[in-house]
Parts: C-alpha cells; sequence; structure tokens
C-alpha cells in the first residue's frame, strides 16, 4: 500500500489483483473488489499533481463502488 500523505481522510491505498485497498484516518480498512487498475493510477496521479485524496475519493470511487469493511485483527 501507498502511503498518502497530507489527507485528512485517507492513509494509504493500495490496488492488487482487481483490489482496491483503502486505509481511513482511524484505521478502517475497505476493499473495493473488481476495480479498473486505470482508475486507480488516475486516482495516483491526481494525488501526484497536488490533488485531494479525499474529494477524488468522494467523487469518483465511493458513489461507484461498493467496499466492503476488513474485520479487525
Amino acid at each position: 500500500m501507498k502511503e498518502i500523505g497530507g489527507s485528512s481522510n485517507i492513509e494509504a491505498i493500495g490496488h492488487e489483483n482487481g483490489t482496491l485497498t483503502v486505509r481511513f484516518v482511524g484505521g478502517a480498512v475497505y476493499d473495493y473488489p473488481d476495480f479498473p487498475t486505470d482508475l486507480h493510477i488516475k486516482w495516483l496521479e491526481h494525488h501526484e499533481s497536488g490533488g485531494s485524496v479525499g474529494k477524488w475519493f468522494h467523487q469518483h470511487i465511493k458513489p461507484h463502488y461498493e467496499g466492503k469493511k476488513r474485520e479487525a485483527q
């Protein structure tokens, strides 16, 4: 997972085997299965160009993909 600096909402994101994983501030981790690689890359590019990771998540991911919360381990 890639640590995200400067976000008040999201700590880290990762993408493996078609699943997006998001770790939120506070420790909750959600998996978004069947998540397109190209959309993950666009999100990272947005972050690297100084864009808000949380705002992008709420506009492009949350309304379109169902996340599944991981159980605490």
